[in-house]
């Protein structure tokens, strides 16, 4: 009886909550200790059933499933996670994942897949359904994209590409002053967005950027 592991399960519905009892009723490796409604409900039982694995949904009334699994890999580290949601955006799953879910499937998955995470995350080892491994995929992609796309540069006012310009052709803030008609405070207030907007560091690189940019040329 030590080998087999403990399960609760959190689910609003409770035909979820008895479908799950039912289909591993005959198991030799897991066994339904308590299944409740809300995360609320499971934190109140939890140290009495000291469970291997808690079977989550995601959305639900009150603490949702990312919310609890935060909670959980805090307070109870040793505590396995497994998702089990009709709810598979990517959102949710990255989230889920984030919060310490160490498996994560659709509610319509079969009951051997089911038993497969079980086995997989009791184990230490993360399962996630394809269609969820699918998911993760796109959202690593899309990331890596990200970092991959220079960041676009801010506009300038009509103004501070004047006052780039200037600077570039080497005049000095009382010149550019003069020039523009205001005042020299005004220039360093243009120099300063300038810079933050092009995320440039000083003059040298307002000038190489105006080269390289076109604005001016050797």
């Amino acid at each position: 009886m030590s080998n087999i592991k403990k399960l609760i399960i959190v689910d609003d519905h409770k035909i979820v909550r008895d479908g799950i009892r039912a289909m591993l009723m005959c198991n030799k490796s897991f066994s339904v200790v308590a299944d409740v409604a809300s995360g609320q409900e499971l934190f109140e039982i939890i140290d009495s059933h000291n469970p291997d694995v808690v079977v989550l949904d995601i959305a639900m009334p009150g603490m949702n499933g990312v919310e609890i699994s935060e909670k959980l890999c805090i307070e109870y580290p040793s505590v396995r996670v497994l998702i089990l949601s009709a709810n598979a955006s990517e959102e949710w799953v990255v989230s889920a994942i984030k919060a310490g879910a160490m498996g994560f499937l659709p509610k319509e998955c079969s009951r051997d897949e089911f038993i497969k995470a079980l086995n997989y995350i009791t184990k230490g080892e993360n399962y996630y359904g394809e269609s969820i491994a699918a998911i993760i995929y796109r959202s690593y992609v899309s990331i890596l994209q990200k970092k991959d796309t220079p960041k676009e540069p801010e506009q300038l006012t009509e103004r501070e590409s004047e006052v780039l310009k200037a600077f570039s052709e080497g005049l000095s803030f009382k010149e550019i002053a003069d020039k523009l008609c205001i005042s020299v405070r005004t220039v360093e207030t243009h120099k300063n967005n300038i810079l933050a907007k092009l995320e440039l560091k000083n003059t040298i690189d307002m000038v190489k950027y105006a080269i390289k940019n076109g604005i001016i040329s050797l």
